[in-house]
């Protein structure tokens, strides 16, 4: 007999960790584990996006349930509870932090979910956890074919150091090779999401350097993207000081209710792009930020 899922060694730690929280707050092993990543967005033109998958994203752990409920539950906050019948799930009811994944619902389901970071640190992380929520109860109503693993998509499936995604186009993205890094930093500041802007950046321009591993030519377009756009005091800050020290080029990014910036630098400049944002933010008196610094990662899927 296979092992259940929170036994199994072959998985990676953080897959084995949720499915042995499920076990523990549903009384059985999930029936399966799937995982989306947070994404950031480069450059757009429109509606057409240049984007990279991060090792940053959502676990969900799921199995289904018999009596037509739906219940959802947040690994962080195991006390909130709430349980839905499947016609309130698919019409969008729920608590905001899974009712857009939910209306997937074709029949009851339990969901135990994992993010790794919170809203706004500038990696999709809510977006995340709605596309892991609507995978599982996709696959586990039958309405997309069931494997064992999917295939990566939008990550380092693809060629060698990983890939960025122009649409449904795939582009060599292997940061490593090239020398250099695309920093997160996260302003930590909070407010209500801003109004998306529409932004007309030459994304067809950035996919054609990729395509020929031109990956610091991504550097002024990320800049001069960002010159375009409304932006706020702090990921001002934060780009200019980025620039400052040494960045390729910066830009504003959305991320909910956050105000995060992202920055291309060289690997040797990494330390002093992050020591001169520190000291920018506390001359303000402003709380340091935090740093992350992306690997391209596999796109969403049924990882067990």
């Amino acid at each position: 007999m296979p092992a259940d899922l929170p036994d199994r060694l072959d998985l990676a730690p953080e897959l084995r960790l949720v499915s042995y929280a499920y076990r523990e707050e549903f009384g059985q092993a999930p029936a399966g584990v799937w995982q989306a990543p947070g994404t950031v967005t480069l450059l757009a033109d429109g509606e057409l996006r240049l984007t990279v998958a991060t090792q940053w994203g959502a676990i969900a752990a799921a199995g289904p349930r018999p009596d037509g409920i739906v219940e959802p539950v947040r690994m962080s906050w195991p006390g909130e509870r709430v349980r839905l019948t499947v016609a309130q799930a698919a019409a969008g009811a729920g608590p905001a932090w899974a009712s857009p994944g939910l209306r997937s619902a074709q029949a009851g389901a339990t969901l135990l979910v994992n993010t790794d970071l919170p809203e706004g640190s500038g990696v999709g992380a809510g977006a995340a956890t709605q596309t892991a929520i609507g995978l599982a109860l996709q696959d586990l109503a039958g309405a997309r074919p069931a494997r064992a693993a999917d295939g990566p998509v939008g990550g380092s499936g693809g060629p060698a150091g990983g890939v960025a995604l122009l649409g449904e186009r795939r582009l060599p993205f292997n940061l490593a090779a090239a020398g250099l890094r695309l920093l997160i930093i996260d302003t930590r500041v909070r407010g209500l999401p801003p109004e998306p802007a529409i932004e007309r950046a030459p994304a067809q321009a950035a996919a054609a350097a990729l395509a020929a591993g031109a990956i610091e030519a991504l550097g002024p377009l990320l800049t001069a993207a960002h010159a375009t756009l409304v932006v706020s005091d702090v990921q001002q800050l934060a780009v200019s000081a980025a620039l400052g020290a040494g960045a390729l080029g910066a830009r504003m990014i959305t991320d909910g209710p956050g105000r995060p910036v992202c920055a291309l630098v060289p690997a040797e400049r990494l330390a002093d792009v992050r020591g001169e944002v520190v000291r920018a933010f506390t001359g303000r008196r402003l709380r340091s930020p935090r740093f992350l610094t992306v690997s391209p990662a596999p796109g969403p899927r049924r990882a067990a």
